[in-house]
């Protein structure tokens, strides 16, 4: 089911699906609380200078009872998160529980880093001055706000991919997703340290396969772990997607929704900070508020991996699914029966991982077949 990845301190998006094979379509989501990065590695926030965590001062005694969010500054005095992450602190009493923690690897050590208090929250509105962000059923739509905090935090921010830098969120570009959310599905507690995991901006249709009608790509980003392993999961809400390119690292996305098990081979989704229509908004609130342009401009990108994209297996004998793996540059894995039966010839019922996955050339895809 779908899900916000928020923490378990606050409600979340991440959205899930049904157990990963072809037929795409995933049960309706579910809201729930919690978001991490599974199966990524350790990371210190020297490389990652931007990042920040969201903190309940009246959560628990610890920052990492209190963390469940996270975001990035764009500027000395403006971070980017979430919307999901911060509704619940939209008045003004509320607002004085909310802490950005900058500067801070391992969340308990208190002795590092800044905690800053938050002057004023802004969301996107239309002109009616509703507020643009919703959750439908799971899943968040302009899911995206702007913090501006009480005092400027020195040290180094990240820019937003800029209109002329569209090549940094094509399919098939590499991409790091990094927070201090939890390690493992339906897991209780934030990581110690922040956390990093490697991921690939995914083709459109696999998580319009995934979530229907709920993604919308004119807003959303598609992505997942590239051997359907890594994933991030419920604490990494609003926490940053980062292109690399040769006028530096850019903002890209913010996590969102996904499964709510976290599982690697289930897409997830981030808000599309550098789409046209939330980059827009970003930009002109900044400069608002801030007085800052916060999108970078001419950075080429960085070259894309070779990939082998999964064709669709269902259905297929396993000699066809060995072929049809083997002419996009991967490999047939692990071959299982499931316990329903078929006619004399074996054929797949699922792919661990789905039609149109990017997977290294070379990877192997294990799949399960009928019994004869």
């Amino acid at each position: 089911m779908l899900a916000c990845l928020a923490s378990a301190s606050l409600a979340i998006l991440l959205t899930g699906a049904v157990a990963p094979g072809e037929a795409g379509a995933s049960e309706a989501p579910q809201p729930d609380r919690q978001l991490r990065i599974v199966n990524g590695g350790s990371a210190s926030i020297s490389d990652f200078p931007w990042q920040v965590a969201l903190l309940d001062s009246r959560a628990g005694k610890y920052p990492r009872q209190q963390y469940f969010c996270t975001g990035s500054r764009i500027a000395e005095d403006l971070v980017i998160t979430a919307a999901h992450c911060v509704t619940d602190f939209m008045g003004t009493a509320r607002r004085k529980r909310l802490r950005v923690v900058s500067g801070r690897t391992v969340l308990n050590k208190t002795s590092q880093g800044i905690s800053s208090l938050v002057e004023e929250i802004r969301l996107p509105r239309d002109a009616n001055g509703k507020s643009k962000y919703r959750d439908e059923g799971g899943a968040a739509v302009w899911d995206v706000a702007l913090l501006r905090l009480k005092e400027p935090v020195p040290g180094p921010v990240i820019k937003l991919a800029g209109q002329d830098e569209a090549g940094a969120t094509l399919p098939g570009t590499e991409v790091q997703t990094t927070g201090w959310g939890i390690t493992r599905g339906f897991g209780a507690r934030a990581a110690k340290r922040l956390r990093r995991a490697v991921q690939v901006i995914l083709p459109t249709g696999v998580c319009q396969r995934d979530n229907g009608r709920l993604y919308r790509p004119e807003l959303m980003i598609c992505l997942g772990g590239s051997r359907g392993h890594a994933s991030a999961c419920n604490g990494d809400s609003g926490g940053p997607l980062v292109s690399r390119t040769s006028g530096g690292r850019r903002l890209v996305g913010l996590t969102s929704f996904g499964d709510i098990a976290c599982r690697g081979n289930v897409p997830s989704v981030d808000t599309g900070v550098s789409n046209a229509r939330i980059r827009k908004w970003v930009k002109k609130t900044a400069i608002e508020v801030s007085g800052v342009d916060p999108v970078g401009a001419g950075g080429t990108p960085a070259p894309k991996p070779r990939w082998c994209k999964v064709p669709g297996l269902r259905n297929r004998s396993v000699s066809s699914a060995r072929r049809a793996l083997r002419a996009r540059g991967c490999r047939i894995g692990k071959v299982r029966a499931t316990r329903k039966r078929a006619g004399k010839v074996r054929r797949v019922v699922r792919a661990y991982l789905p039609v149109g996955w990017l997977t290294p050339v070379g990877s192997r895809v294990n799949v399960r077949i009928t019994k004869r």
